[in-house]
């Protein structure tokens, strides 16, 4: 029997990266299949949940979830998944760390050959480990699919009758392991009553199908009363009668998915009947990108009122939209979660050093809540203390900035100077020392730079140097970029200058 073939998910944010990754190796011939790739960490994160890859081409640049906070969440949900490190940092503290998280092996990004990703991959071919993980599977993708059929499956004998769905409002990612006594007390329940159903769990949620059609309200308040006594979140309960004669597809899917919305959202009563699917949006009806322009610019300051009513509107925005839906909401809040994050490591710290109800996982926190009024109590608690935690050190750090930047570049006239590698240097975001470097400065990183060189230059022209030779000290390109470049800002080339301040 042919040995199972590796899934493989290429997460890479450049478009040319990913496919020089496609076309550098016969990737079926050595054993693996290529998912659909993902461009950033909430991409990849869908696709590891949809389609549970064995192995990760994982850059470690990548926008929204970072290549090391992906590792993180990997490693704290004990998925198995092989992770190989693509990466164009030249520190190895990066790479050291994500191999501390997990991370198999590591290549570099740029002049990545044939021979060195082959050797690579036939390793992990070879990996005993891995191919007895390989061996042993089976398709988690197959499973959901599977689970997804049986739950439309009606037994014999529930030909119709009323299906409840009961969705609980877990607070904390720990509570979700209750469900299988929340699944014992619906069992036992009924059996006291002497009524026959059919339970089912599916992601999250329990279904329970009852032969007779109609139940009182008092019944299932008093399901919901002997829940309550063991379990402390709470639970709504969706009630629909059904007959599959005429019943749409997928329609317990749907039922399933309506309470879910429906509880995430609040309803006022904890019991509710149901007589229709709910329409649930599947696009944002309002520009996110906006918000997450303010919010940056909020944080770039550390400004506690600026994120607080960002956070306002933004929870607002949500709860007038009608049944947005759960994933969109999570995406977002994962998305906003992420320039914390940014801003954190900015400052020379982690998100990671917050914790918010007992807990230090914060995407784990999010992807786990499963109601609107929790989620916002949880961000706002969790925004008071990143601005706690990093108001102080914004401030010490923005007066050292400057002094940092300004020392950079007097120490490297003699080489290129370029804003992403002062930002590198210095620990900041290029964006970040862009905007802040204008603010302060009066004028642009580049046109800066070019002025000190030119000033430098002054100096060494008096002193006699040629032209040639100064351009060549200050790193420049060629001379005659340097002639224009000194003819632009002094209003004379720079063998003029020479020929009237020489001071032979």
């Amino acid at each position: 029997m042919d040995a199972p073939m590796i899934r493989t998910l290429i997460v890479e944010d450049e478009l040319l990266a990913r496919a020089g990754l496609h076309s550098l190796v016969e990737w079926e011939k050595l054993g693996f299949v290529l998912l659909e790739d993902a461009k950033d960490g909430q991409e990849a994160l869908d696709r590891i949940h949809q389609y549970h890859p064995d192995l990760l081409l994982l850059d470690i640049n990548i926008p929204i979830i970072s290549g090391l906070e992906l590792l993180k969440i990997i490693k704290d949900e004990k998925l198995e998944i092989k992770t190989v490190v693509i990466s164009c940092y030249d520190d190895f503290d990066t790479v050291k760390m994500a191999m501390k998280l997990g991370a198999l092996d590591y290549v570099r990004k740029f002049g990545l050959s044939k021979e060195e990703l082959t050797n690579t991959l036939s390793n992990i071919v070879d990996n005993p480990q891995i191919r007895l993980t390989l061996n042993e599977r089976k398709s988690a993708a197959q499973e959901r699919r599977e689970l997804k059929k049986e739950v439309q499956q009606v037994p014999e004998g529930f030909e119709s009758g009323t299906c409840i769905c009961l969705c609980m409002l877990w607070k904390h990612t720990d509570e979700m392991a209750d469900l299988k006594i929340v699944e014992t007390i619906c069992s036992q329940f009924y059996h006291g009553l002497g009524k026959e159903i059919d339970i089912k769990i599916f992601e999250g949620k329990i279904l329970l199908l009852r032969k007779e059609k109609g139940v009182k309200r008092s019944e299932i308040e008093t399901l919901l009363k002997q829940i309550r006594h063991f379990i402390t979140s709470e639970c709504y309960a969706g009630i629909t009668s059904y007959d599959i004669s005429d019943m749409s597809d997928h329609f317990f899917l749907k039922m399933v998915n309506t309470i879910e919305i429906i509880g995430f959202y609040g309803a006022s009563d904890w019991i509710v009947e149901i007589g229709q699917p709910v329409e649930i949006q599947t696009s944002y009806p309002f520009d996110v990108n906006q918000y997450y322009e303010q919010i940056d610019k909020a944080l770039s300051v550390i400004s506690s009122a600026q994120i607080m009513d960002i956070l306002e509107q933004i929870f607002d925005r949500i709860s007038s939209s009608k049944y947005l839906s759960v994933n969109l909401v999570k995406k977002l809040m994962i998305e906003l979660l992420s320039r914390f994050s940014e801003r954190a490591s900015q400052l020379g710290g982690a998100v990671e050093e917050l914790v918010v109800f007992g807990s230090y996982k914060h995407y784990q926190q999010i992807v786990h809540i499963t109601n609107f009024d929790d989620m916002k109590e949880w961000f706002f608690l969790f925004a008071e203390e990143f601005v706690r935690k990093f108001a102080a050190r914004q401030k010490s750090t923005d007066s050292d900035l400057i002094k940092q930047v300004l020392q950079y570049i007097d120490d490297n006239l003699t080489s290129v100077i370029q804003l992403n590698e002062a930002a590198r240097y210095i620990g900041v975001s290029e964006p970040y020392l862009s905007t802040y470097f204008k603010k302060t400065m009066g004028e642009n990183f580049i046109p800066y730079v070019n002025r000190k060189k030119i000033e430098a230059a002054e100096q060494m022209l008096s002193e006699g140097m040629l032209v040639y030779q100064v351009s060549d000290i200050l790193g420049f390109e060629n001379s005659t970029y340097f002639s224009k470049l000194f003819k632009k800002i002094k209003g004379i080339t720079p063998e003029q200058y020479r020929k009237v301040n020489n001071k032979d």
